[in-house]
């Protein structure tokens, strides 16, 4: 029992142990992992430095993407311009599940006017209904 205990102590003081390799503190990144993964869930370490390496990457294209700004400093703007393409994503997924509902409903909708097609020229030829 001892052992267990001593287990998540340990496992603290990893995460607080600074990676010269990384660009960012490692504690930092597992908190805000944490923060969004269930609790009993234990992270893999490749797992910390991949995240951690990823970010790194995607703050050093967020940068590039500002540098291109032909002023002498870097706005709000320009991050938000070089911020647009990734929260765009989230939008287009939105929009996804919103065009999936919307073709459901045109469907169900020709279905329904076929069906009422069907029904009129059988009355108007005289021939029995189905």
């Amino acid at each position: 029992m001892e052992n267990n205990e001593k287990m998540p102590e340990e496992q603290r003081k990893n995460e607080d142990a600074d990676d010269e390799s990384l660009p960012f503190p490692r504690a930092r990144v597992v908190r805000l992992m944490r923060a969004s993964i269930t609790d009993g869930k234990q992270i893999r370490s490749e797992v910390k430095d991949s995240l951690n390496l990823w970010l790194g990457n995607l703050v050093a294209k967020v940068a590039r993407e500002m540098d291109n700004s032909p002023y002498g400093s870097i706005g709000l703007a320009d991050f938000q311009r070089a911020t647009a393409p990734f929260d765009q994503i989230a939008n287009l997924v939105k929009d996804e599940e919103r065009l999936h509902l919307s073709l459901e409903k045109l469907k169900v909708d020709a279905d329904q006017v076929q069906r009422d097609m069907r029904r009129f020229f059988t009355q108007i030829k005289g021939e029995e209904s189905e």
